[in-house]
C-alpha cells in the first residue's frame, strides 16, 4: 500500500494478494486493490506515466512478458 501511494498516489482500501511470478531474474509480487483515488493516478518517484488501460488493452501494448501474463491471470480471475 505504501510503495503504491508513493509511486502514483493512489490510496487503497486493502490489498489481496494474488500470486508470485517469477520472471527472468525478476521475482513479481501480484496484489488485486480496491483503488480510492482512480482519477488522481500521478507518475511520481521511479514512474515515467501512469496511464489506465482496459484489460483487454494489455495484450496490444509494448510491455513485457511478465505483465502479460499477470493480466491474463487477472483476467480469468473476473
Amino acid at each position: 500500500m505504501r510503495e503504491l501511494q508513493e509511486e502514483t498516489g493512489l490510496g487503497v482500501d486493502g490489498l489481496l494478494y494474488l500470486m508470485e511470478l517469477q520472471s527472468g531474474r525478476t521475482q513479481h509480487h501480484v496484489y488485486e486493490a480496491s483503488v480510492l483515488n482512480c482519477d488522481e493516478a500521478r507518475p511520481q518517484n521511479e514512474i515515467f506515466d501512469c496511464i489506465w488501460y482496459p484489460l483487454d488493452a494489455v495484450q496490444n501494448l509494448d510491455t513485457s512478458d511478465a505483465t502479460r501474463r499477470i493480466v491474463r491471470a487477472f483476467q480469468r480471475r473476473l
